[in-house]
């Protein structure tokens, strides 16, 4: 049998790790039938759940390294990959349409070719979930919750050791004093907070308490997530300006350019709120 790290026993408060991995489990596959479909929220939930699952699997398998363990996770990953596919251009469209529309016809162009590049997301992601092969992901994760650890003591040294990594990712990419963090570093940070926020909601669950790590982090991986709303937009703007000057449609170029300066602008704005908010932050005393 394949041993897990030495630790002292603790009776949690909340739900078992079996229990809670089964609840995991009935979170995902309930949407997952509605996402195959289509149903927008679902998608969204099913993300979510796929992205929570993982986080249970890595700190509730017996081995988070073994084979069994290995494969349910990248099958996860590529879950809520598919599931994501058409989520950056449905936040993209809202973003659109928050802008002033003016009564210019290239303008009304754009945002159909946004609805259109859309749905086309939307045709992908349903075939990716297709392909997946749920039926041996259910098997495993069964298995998995069959040797669960509920140990208290090894969930702590996980979570400490998860803690470590993922707060050295934000603090690496967004060092104090760095004058202007790219859109890939933002990300990287935006990534390592929700994995903060998913193990300090599991935390949370297993002692049948509310710490407000979880909201804490949700709330940094929110602004974070707004700003690259902003970024994969402005790419698509910058990729439909490209097509239009090459095309020879120089009205639908400059409503492209129009809006990709005010995409832009926003992002800077919204970075630059982050960035002032998070150096008041580690200045105020015990944070």
């Amino acid at each position: 049998m394949e041993s897990v790290e030495p630790a002292a026993a603790a009776a949690p408060a909340g739900p078992g790790a079996p229990k809670l991995l089964a609840r995991r489990v009935r979170e995902m596959f309930r949407v997952y039938p509605k996402a195959l479909v289509g149903d927008v929220d679902a998608v969204h939930d099913l993300r979510v759940a796929a992205r929570r699952m993982r986080s249970a699997v890595s700190l509730f398998a017996q081995d988070p390294e073994g084979k069994r363990a290995r494969r349910a996770d990248r099958t996860l990953g590529a879950l809520a990959r598919a599931a994501g596919r058409g989520r950056d251009l449905d936040v993209g469209i809202d973003i659109l349409e928050a802008l002033p529309r003016g009564t210019s016809e290239a303008n009304e162009r754009l945002r159909r070719a946004l609805r259109a590049s859309r749905a086309r997301a939307r045709g992908l992601s349903r075939e990716e979930l297709l392909d997946l092969d749920v039926a041996h992901l259910r098997r495993d994760l069964r298995a998995l919750i069959a040797a669960a650890v509920s140990d208290r003591g090894v969930l702590t040294v996980r979570l400490m050791a998860l803690r470590e990594r993922e707060q050295g990712t934000i603090d690496r990419e967004l060092t104090t004093g760095r004058a202007w963090p790219r859109p890939d570093q933002l990300h990287k940070a935006r990534r390592a907070a929700r994995r903060l926020r998913y193990a300090a909601e599991i935390e949370d669950l297993v002692d049948g308490a509310d710490s407000g790590e979880a909201a804490r982090w949700r709330s940094m991986q929110t602004r974070l997530g707004d700003i690259q709303d902003r970024h994969v937009l402005s790419e698509w703007l910058s990729f439909r300006e490209r097509r239009a000057v090459r095309s020879g449609d120089l009205t639908l170029a400059t409503a492209a350019h129009r809006s990709l300066g005010r995409v832009k602008a926003d992002a800077a704005r919204r970075t630059r709120e982050f960035l002032a908010r998070r150096v008041a932050q580690k200045a105020e005393p015990g944070v």
